[in-house]
């Protein structure tokens, strides 16, 4: 996979979003969501990762970069999110995800009946790619990859707002009997969001 194309599809996404709302945002500069929008949109960035003994560091560290769309008249969105957790910038053993990326449908729904607090829960499926090994360190397996996740997003000024996820990753995959993929993950995602209104 090719994480850095996905990386230019969510910076022009987010370009893109942001000229259709410049003048918008200028007149409503204190409110992310309004009664008269139908469509809205959440771009998110997040830090985490999970507990796998099979690091030598007992962890392995990661993120998330994601878009998220749900109209207003159905309470089920959609988002879109690339991922990766390793030990480092060159990902080399089997148990690091060098790269992933997910396709959930979420079931969102406000709290306190105000958009400024937004509930989740969901799943998906998606794609990883994983090191072959040190012996391969330019070689990836790819697999198929599920989850379900719940979060929270806190809007908190302007359009800014702070989310947190918690999800469980699945990941299995045999060849030759001999597991090349194996993750049975719990992970925990904080970040920070953007919010728009259409």
């Amino acid at each position: 996979m090719n994480k850095y194309l996905f990386s230019i599809f969510f910076l022009f996404v987010y370009f893109f979003c942001f000229s259709l709302n410049a003048q918008k945002m200028l007149n409503t500069a204190d409110s992310s969501f309004t009664e008269e929008d139908d469509v809205f949109l959440i771009i998110k960035l997040a830090q985490g990762g999970f507990v796998d003994n099979r690091s030598p560091l007992g962890k392995l560290g990661g993120g998330q970069f994601g878009v998220g769309v749900k109209l207003r008249v159905f309470p089920i969105g959609i988002s879109i999110t690339q991922e990766a957790y390793t030990n480092g910038p060159d990902p080399t053993h089997k148990y690091e995800i060098a790269g992933l990326i997910f396709v959930n449908f979420l079931y969102m729904t406000k709290l306190f009946n105000t958009e400024w607090v937004n509930v989740y829960v969901g799943g998906g499926v998606g794609a990883l790619e994983v090191p072959k090994g040190e012996s391969k360190p330019n070689e990836y397996e790819m697999g198929v990859v599920y989850d379900i996740e719940a979060g929270i997003n806190l809007v908190s000024m302007w359009k800014i707002g702070f989310y947190g996820v918690y999800k469980y990753l699945y990941s299995q995959k045999e060849i030759n009997n001999a597991k090349v993929i194996d993750f049975k993950e719990n992970i925990v995602l904080i970040g920070i969001t953007l919010n728009f209104g259409f």
